[in-house]
């Protein structure tokens, strides 16, 4: 800790107490003048800076502030039997069946309401059974566009965000902007529209086609949406995405290129 003029604290109050001077907490000149004083009466450096030789001269304390701890990856949200249990109780199908049958389920952030918040705060979760076992995973996504995909997109009738349900069939497998695989739109969906560009999604306008709402990815890590979404929905890491791919091809392998998508929200998990 190093106090100097033009600080503006509580424990330039503590100094100016030491000094005798007026404890007003702003670190002035006739603080620093005070300062310089001290220090060359106490054998210290007369520069007028408080540093943690003269807070010790002067018998103040400075308690260590903690580190900040290092930042987590996301922590899986929901459970096997959670997503399940909502999927059931929503009418929608699950799927069981052989060796990776997959239950393609995005869980939508249900309270942040219609706000666009442009982070990944959405799940897409994988059900699936191999040799007998269950398998799960919940990564980080987001199943809304970002801010640059509501503001640029150029479509009159406004960015897309899907609907929640159960869309059969929906997509397969192919290049995604024919760049990389992905899960690409192969089916009608339902989408709301959102022309008004407020920042608020729009659940009045529903429109239904195939408007290229596929499953991708965004980049190694990333913090913000923008653009990454128009409508799709995305992996916030990319080495999730891979894995997740990774046993989509087993899947197509298995049974075919087909792939169902169940979007629900987090309310609805109990």
């Amino acid at each position: 800790m190093v106090l100097k003029r033009g600080d503006n604290n509580e424990l330039v109050k503590k100094v100016q107490a030491v000094l005798g001077v007026e404890q007003v907490g702003n670190f002035g000149p006739k603080t620093e003048e005070a300062v310089k004083a001290w220090q060359t009466k106490n054998g210290l450096t007369p520069d007028g800076v408080v540093g943690p030789a003269t807070l010790a001269k002067m018998g103040i304390i400075v308690e260590a502030k903690a580190a900040p701890a290092a930042a987590k990856p996301a922590a899986t949200k929901f459970s096997r039997e959670q997503v399940e249990t909502a999927v059931k109780t929503k009418g929608y199908k699950w799927f069981e069946g052989g060796d990776y049958t997959l239950n393609i389920v995005g869980v939508r952030n249900a309270s942040t309401g219609q706000k666009v918040t442009n982070v990944f705060d959405d799940h897409i979760t994988l059900s699936y059974t191999v040799g007998g076992e269950k398998k799960f995973h919940c990564w980080p996504a987001t199943t809304d566009p970002g801010t640059k995909g509501v503001m640029q997109y150029g479509n009159k009738a406004g960015v897309a965000r899907l609907v929640e349900g159960q869309y059969i069939d929906s997509h397969i497998m192919r290049l995604h902007a024919g760049k990389y695989e992905a899960l690409g739109q192969n089916k009608p969906v339902k989408v709301f529209r959102d022309p008004n560009k407020d920042m608020i999604y729009d659940e009045k306008s529903i429109q239904e086609g195939v408007f290229g709402i596929n499953i991708h990815k965004a980049g190694a890590d990333s913090t913000y949406v923008e653009n990454w979404s128009e409508g799709c929905q995305v992996f916030k890491r990319s080495a999730d995405f891979e894995e997740f791919m990774a046993i989509c091809r087993k899947a197509k392998a298995a049974n075919g290129n087909k792939f169902s998508y169940t979007l629900i929200e987090s309310s609805d998990i109990k």
